[in-house]
Formats: structure tokens, sequence, C-alpha cells
């Protein structure tokens, strides 16, 4: 059952052990106004429930209500508990990573005379740093700053490391994560922030092509080093080129499917046709200039397939790449069926 004001008011003002007239003199109030007030005569004016909720150890909502929010107060428990936490947790790890610095420091210079390793050390506690103490920092724009500072903690860490060791790697490690952040976070930027919104419906096109760029961007780098270290062939053109690029307009191919006009489950069987196709089809007409490569084509051929052999071997691998084209197929058959008899049913309920 519910309490009215006075009565709310009377039994916060005895829980903390006031009297009429001291509760009085502390609003500088009469003693009858406060009686009033506790026989729900008259009210406090409004000005005096902020002073008069302190003094009880409620809030304004729970004086105007006249009942305790156990839930509101549950909550500010709570946050008050995750916020000593939080402080402690960051307080934790700022402590060790002084600790870590300072005795690296004291032991290099011991040992080495100078400080060398040392530096390998700051640099990942400060890729650490970016996991730990920096998103409590940053308040605004993290979903920019944060993967940004993390990539950048993780290039001065691998740069370190490179000028440590005095490789020439440093590039071959830090496109490769550059190009992972790329394909995860573009389509998130370019949906938040509206980057090419006047083009809306082909941000599909434009992540994958982002993409594209990137990891040619890579794959040159990598052949580079690979020229520059190992004095091997320039594969790029002949091989990297041609596989990137029949992936990428495949991509886009699949990407397409959704702009014709049909239903989810026709759109879902031309999608597992397509993919299937692009698998499995290569074998048939790919001839590739490097024999190992051939051999990993040839391998993978589902139309020498040998149901009645499952000995290890290129028989049995054929085997199990052709059970898997059957199922992909079959299931686009169930879909284009599904889809037909969708379609079927629709246009009977438009022509009823």
């Amino acid at each position: 059952m519910e309490s009215s004001f006075g009565e709310f008011l009377k039994q916060k003002r005895r829980e903390k052990e006031l009297t009429q007239k001291e509760l009085a003199n502390i609003l500088f109030v009469s003693e009858s106004a406060v009686s009033k007030w506790e026989k729900n005569v008259a009210h406090p004016d409004i000005a005096l429930l902020p002073k008069l909720s302190e003094i009880l150890g409620v809030t304004e909502h729970e004086l105007i209500t006249a009942s305790v929010d156990r839930q509101a107060r549950q909550e500010k428990a709570q946050a008050r508990k995750w916020r000593a936490f939080s402080m402690t947790w960051s307080l934790f790890f700022y402590i060790s990573y002084g600790i870590t610095i300072l005795t690296c420091f004291i032991c290099n210079l011991a040992v080495n005379g100078t400080l060398s390793w040392f530096w390998i050390v700051v640099s990942a506690l400060l890729l650490a740093f970016t996991f730990t103490n920096l998103p409590k920092l940053i308040k605004k724009h993290k979903l920019f700053l944060l993967p940004l500072s993390m990539y950048l903690a993780l290039c001065i860490l691998l740069a370190v490391c490179a000028i440590y060791t005095k490789g020439n790697w440093f590039w071959i490690a830090t496109l490769p994560v550059l190009l992972g952040l790329v394909i995860i976070f573009t389509p998130i930027y370019i949906s938040k922030f509206g980057i090419f919104s006047k083009v809306k419906k082909y941000n599909d096109f434009i992540s994958v092509g982002i993409d594209f760029v990137m990891l040619n961007i890579l794959l040159v780098v990598i052949n580079i080093y690979s020229v520059v270290n190992n004095d091997t062939a320039w594969w790029y053109i002949n091989i990297a080129l041609p596989i990137v690029a029949c992936v990428y307009l495949f991509l886009n191919l699949l990407l397409s499917v959704r702009f014709i006009k049909i239903n989810r489950f026709l759109k879902t069987s031309i999608i597992l046709t397509l993919i299937d196709l692009f698998i499995y089809m290569p074998p048939l007409f790919v001839k590739a200039k490097s024999s190992s490569l051939q051999d990993g084509i040839d391998s993978a051929n589902i139309f020498m397939a040998n149901l009645s052999n499952w000995q290890a071997g290129d028989g049995l691998q054929n085997n199990i790449h052709c059970i898997i084209f059957l199922s992909i197929m079959t299931l686009a058959i169930i879909f284009f069926a599904v889809g037909l008899i969708r379609n079927c049913k629709t246009k009977n309920q438009s022509k009823v």
C-alpha cells in the first residue's frame, strides 16, 4: 500500500532522528509548517524540495511520489560499483606499466650499458595501453580514434622491432593488418558517416573496390620484397592480379544479384549456383603457368572423381570436392524450386 506524502515525510524524518522543530530550523520554516506537511494539510514550496530531499536522504522523485525507488537506487549502487571497479582497473594497469618500464630501464642499462631492447618493451606497453586504458580516455569518435590508435601503436612496435633486428620487413608486417582494418571498418564508416550518401545503394561495391585496391598494394609490396630478398620472379602480374581480379569481379557479380527483382529464395539459388561454378569450374579451362598451382587445381577437379575409389590421395580429394559441389547445387535447386512456388503463389494471390 502506497503511503501519502505526509506519512513518507514523517517516516524519513524519524529515520534521520530529527524532530519537527529541528527539521523546521534547518529549512528556515515554522514548526507548524512541518506539522501541516506531515498531516497532508499543506505541502512544502517546490523551492524547498532539493534541500528537503538532501536532508532526508532521498531523491526529489521519491519525495514527490512518496515512495522509495528501489530500482533507481539499485542502478545507482551498481553504477558506483562499476566506477570503482573501472578506476581500480585503470590504476592497476598504470602501476603495472610504470613498474615494468622502470624495471626494464634499470635492467637494460645494468646488463647492456645502453638502452636497446628497452624500447621494444615500451612500444609493446604502448600497444597494450591502447587496449586497456585508452578506451576509457577517449570520449568522442571512439569508433574511428580507437582502431587508429591501436594500429599506430602496432606500427610503432613493429618499427622498433625492425630497427632492433635490422630487418626490412616493416611494410610486410603492417600492410596486412591495415588491409584487415580496411575490410572490417570501411563498410561501417561509409554507413555511419554517410561518406557516399548520394550513391548509398552502391556502398557495397565501393567497399569491395577499396578492399581490392588495398589488397593489390599489399601484393605488390610482397612481390617487391620477395624479389629483392630471394631473387624470385615477378609473379604479381602473371598470377596474383588475374586471380584477385577474378575474385573482385565475382564478388561484384554476387552483390549485383540483390538488384534483380525476384524473391529471396531465387536470389539465394542464383548465389549458390554462382559460388559453385566459381569454385569448381576453373579446373576445366585454367592452365596455370606454375606446375605447383596446376597440381593444386587438378587435385580439386570434381570431374575426375571416382566414388567407387576412396583411397587416400587425389582421388579421395576429388570425391570430397564432388560431394561438396553436388550438395551446394542440390541446395541451389531446392531454393530455386521453393522460389518458383512462392512466385506462383504471389501471382495467383494478386490475380484474386
